[in-house]
């Protein structure tokens, strides 16, 4: 049945890629349509770039006027049926389209198959060994460790038995994270980064329950602060080493809360932030989109880094609606326009998910820290929201629930209507 259905889709895609891609010019694929992709096409699309959003599900970027969506097998748990998709869907193309990667399953697969896939695409990655590296969380902190930038104290668990070999003078509570973010994934969570070990006897139930899955683990000591302390870098170099971007934001509150992904985040300017993250990725020799994020120890007064990621990250929409569009500057690159190099964006403006962030509220609420008052006080401001543009409003009735009869309605109807 899966299969008779990726057949269907293919036929549909081929037919697709026959009569949209012929002739075309201003494309780009947008590989995953999360809500990471949906920041990706609107940047691409206000600037008149046709985009066609590719996805193994129909998420939110699936309803954007600014995307032609297709549907394709999962690049991970179907590697092999993903790759034969690409050459049926591409191969009567006669340009290389540029493309952009929002997801980690899209990432790893054209990595490990970029020799192939360049046949039919243009992309700025990082050799496939670096990226690897990066993708082990532990493999990432040696990287990183040699860099000089300062980290937390990390620790490797492949075993239960491993924990024994931990120093005596261990600081808890630890936080435990997968060593690899699509085995976490796929057995573990989804949405939840980690867990805390408050003491050694926590520690070792919580590690042994994850391990024996299969799924080996890091421990890492757990820096304090408030959310507010969190931070990320964010930049885009082209291959020849030439930083075209450099973006600072700054976490106001996160889901789920303490370990989680930015709900609210404001872009700061934070000179201190823009050298460290130079250093990090000029130090690992890091080229194209990536970011990482950083926290501020109210211990020793130190930003400490947390982890790097070598793809657009979630709220990359800010930084277009900020005056530095990054996406657009990579489109420039990989077609060898040459852009310049843009150096200043708006400070002070905010990126909202409504959905994560009331739900991180309550939590934040019912530990005490964080009143309605305040709550409301926060959202004040000049604001984007994660799903919601007045140019591109169907992703936002789709996230409500209330778009989905309208969505119903036939794709062509629905875009002409807004």
């Amino acid at each position: 049945m899966v299969r008779n259905q990726i057949t269907g889709e293919m036929q549909r895609n081929k037919r697709f890629a026959s009569l949209r891609l012929s002739g075309e010019k201003n494309i780009a694929i947008v590989f995953g349509l999360f809500e990471t992709g949906l920041g990706v096409a609107r940047s691409l699309g206000q600037k008149g770039i046709k985009v066609i959003g590719i996805d193994f599900r129909k998420d939110i970027g699936w309803y954007s006027r600014y995307v032609k969506p297709l549907i394709c097998p999962h690049p991970l748990q179907q590697e092999k049926e993903f790759i034969e998709w690409i050459h049926i869907t591409f191969a009567g193309n006669k340009q290389k389209l540029p493309v952009f990667f929002t997801s980690d399953d899209f990432l790893v697969t054209f990595s490990r198959n970029r020799e192939v896939l360049s046949n039919y695409f243009l992309f700025n990655l990082v050799d496939h060994s670096l990226l690897e590296s990066i993708s082990n969380k532990y493999s990432q902190y040696q990287l990183a460790s040699k860099s000089g930038i300062n980290l937390p104290v990390t620790w490797l668990i492949n075993k239960p038995s491993d924990l024994e070999s931990l120093p005596a003078s261990i600081h808890y509570p630890v936080f435990i994270k997968g060593q690899e973010v699509n085995s976490w994934r796929k057995e573990i969570s989804g949405s939840i980064k980690g867990f805390l070990g408050n003491d050694f006897q926590e520690l070792r139930e919580k590690v042994s329950s994850i391990v024996n899955k299969g799924v080996p683990v890091i421990l890492q000591e757990v820096i304090e602060g408030p959310d507010t302390n969190h931070f990320k870098y964010c930049s885009y170099t082209t291959g020849k080493g030439e930083i075209l971007a450099e973006f600072t934001l700054q976490k106001i509150r996160q889901n789920p809360i303490h370990f989680g992904v930015g709900a609210v985040v404001e872009s700061i300017h934070k000179p201190e932030l823009i050298q460290f993250g130079r250093k990090l990725f000029s130090a690992i020799g890091f080229i194209g989109i990536g970011s990482a994020e950083f926290k501020f120890d109210n211990r020793d007064g130190k930003l400490k880094l947390i982890e790097i990621n070598p793809r657009y990250w979630q709220q990359n929409y800010l930084s277009t609606a900020c005056g530095m569009n990054f996406p657009y500057l990579n489109y420039q690159d990989l077609l060898q326009v040459s852009p310049d190099p843009v150096n200043d964006f708006k400070a002070r403006i905010k990126w909202v998910n409504r959905y994560m962030d009331f739900d991180s509220f309550l939590k934040y609420h019912k530990e005490g820290s964080l009143g309605f008052g305040a709550w409301r006080k926060s959202r004040r401001g000049k604001k984007v929201y994660s799903d919601f543009t007045w140019d591109d409003p169907i992703p936002g009735f789709y996230e409500i629930g209330f778009g989905w009869r309208l969505i119903r309605l036939p794709a062509y109807l629905i875009k002409r209507i807004f």
